[in-house]
């Protein structure tokens, strides 16, 4: 499929002079379509979410997708928990207009059986990224609100994790756009992408692993989803077709030379094993029915290689 070389130039950002990186399509799915989470399985597979068309796809090699399931629901984001099982956010009706369907439910999928609901989070309003933070107890993210769940598997209940005005909307802020977003635990820290406001936040964890205080990482930074490196590293999807690269610091600069390959990113993460970053994109999907942008063409997984 396609391949790009760019370079990463060396600048105030402090971004190592001359790092090439290469960019090529490993798999594709046709438009319309809104590949939207990312998730490494027990088997090394990968997993994406295809909003649009309701199912779960599943990356191997360069053979391209695989259809894993076929659902009834949109699925938003995802994650393993530590015995392989599946969870993922669920919307009852997919995206035809300017408005972002509700999103309560969580699904479960254990190894060799099929999708299942889980449970209704009723407060809940729109759930999408999830994050493992500790074996059967996940965080998931609500665009709305200002909430971040703790999901008990074994209670099969939730309750707020982390509640803040920093996690929603700002004040008279109109569009469909989530607030919190996507999130992830590293080096003792929750951190968690605010699209709306255009922050990155971090949320101190105790060694009880509970939450202190919220605070603004980076701003502005335009985030929808973000992995980091295995050098540290934190690498953004913006649901445009930049990728950002943030330093421990809190630099940020651009990764170059992204092409119309990732219009619309969404998601990344990094495979283990390898020194390959996978990110997926909705091939302009929401831009056209949330903003006016063109008709979407398709969504890809892109393998990104070189970046540190």
């Amino acid at each position: 499929m396609t391949r790009l070389q760019t370079c990463i130039a060396a600048g105030g950002s402090g971004t190592p002079p001359e790092r090439t990186v290469q960019a090529r399509v490993v798999a594709q799915q046709s438009g319309p379509s809104f590949l939207e989470s990312i998730a490494e399985g027990p088997d090394r597979a990968l997993y994406v979410t295809d909003f649009h068309n309701r199912q779960l796809l599943r990356y191997v090699d360069d053979k391209g997708f695989s259809v894993h399931a076929r659902l009834d629901v949109h699925p938003w984001g995802m994650v393993f928990d530590s015995d392989g099982t599946l969870y993922f956010g669920a919307a009852e009706r997919g995206i035809v207009d300017k408005t972002s369907p509700p999103t309560q439910w969580v699904w479960r999928q254990r190894r060799g059986e099929a999708p299942q609901p889980f449970l209704k989070i009723e407060q809940a309003r729109a759930l999408n990224g999830m994050t493992l933070l500790a074996p059967g107890r996940i965080l998931i993210a609500d665009g709305r609100g200002g909430t971040v769940w703790l999901l008990d598997v074994a209670a099969r209940s939730a309750s707020p994790f982390v509640r803040d005005a920093l996690l929603d909307v700002p004040p008279g802020f109109a569009l469909p756009t989530p607030a919190a977003n996507g999130l992830k635990i590293h080096a003792g820290h929750l951190y968690v992408s605010n699209t709306a406001r255009v922050a990155m936040l971090r949320i101190p964890l105790g060694a009880d692993l509970r939450p202190g205080a919220v605070q603004v990482f980076v701003e502005p930074l335009r985030a929808d989803d973000f992995a980091f490196s295995p050098s540290g590293n934190l690498y953004v999807t913006t649901h445009r077709r930049e990728i950002l690269r943030v330093t421990p610091e809190g630099r940020v600069s651009e990764v170059p030379g992204i092409g119309p390959e990732l219009v619309g990113s969404t998601a990344m993460v990094w495979r283990s094993g390898e020194h390959s970053a996978y990110a997926i994109n909705d091939g302009g999907f929401i831009g056209f029915h949330w903003y006016g942008g063109s008709t979407p063409t398709a969504s890809n997984l892109v393998r990104l290689d070189g970046l540190d």
